[in-house]
């Protein structure tokens, strides 16, 4: 997850970074003082949810969450501010919370409990590494040989095929094509319902 913070108050910044550090310990913060910054931070690393004070170094940053939101519709907007008279006008930009200074920690944990656009902890590698068709094939196979008791080299045998062509399916490094896995599945014990 990606956060950028930006608050006119540099210590209001390295505050929320801290408790937003307790809350999502994996979650990557960039932070700045300067309004100017903000969209050039943003397009860098593409942020889940911008937490924005409504106002920095006494310019209305509304039109800054418009920006951001325009080129990345699903991006989360959190408003921090003590002026609560631009809360009509920043609703109007669908933000996902609208927080009233000083930010409690129970008041960020309520605000990233409700976002607008849900934020998922899988990563696209992780989707890649975990869920790629190699992978599963390959993890059922390794499961299935393991549990019916053969060795590798045995189920190779039994496909007339290398240990190595085996090791590769098991690794995600190749998949077998259907007929072959059709007969891995005949071999093990497996019927068609458990593709």
């Amino acid at each position: 997850m990606k956060i950028l913070i930006a608050d006119d108050a540099q210590s209001a910044v390295e505050e929320l970074k801290e408790m937003l550090a307790e809350l999502l310990p994996g979650a990557v913060m960039t932070g700045t003082n300067d309004p100017e910054k903000i969209l050039p931070l943003f397009e860098e690393q593409r942020s889940d949810i911008v937490f924005m004070d409504v106002k920095m170094n006494g310019r209305n940053c509304i039109h800054l969450a418009e920006k951001i939101t325009e080129k990345a519709p699903m991006t989360n907007i959190i408003y921090i501010t003590r002026y609560t008279r631009y809360a009509f006008q920043a609703f109007r930009t669908y933000p996902s919370a609208f927080l009233e200074k000083p930010v409690t920690a129970d008041m960020l944990r309520d605000a990233l409990a409700h976002l607008r656009h849900p934020i998922s902890n899988l990563t696209d590698e992780m989707i890649e590494n975990e869920y790629a068709g190699q992978a599963v094939i390959g993890g059922k196979i390794q499961k299935w040989r393991e549990e019916y008791g053969m060795t590798r080299q045995e189920l190779a045998d039994a496909l007339k095929v290398d240990i190595r062509t085996v090791y590769r399916w098991e690794h995600a490094e190749r998949s077998p094509d259907i007929p072959t896995y059709m007969k891995i599945l005949q071999i093990l014990g497996k019927n068609a319902d458990t593709m």
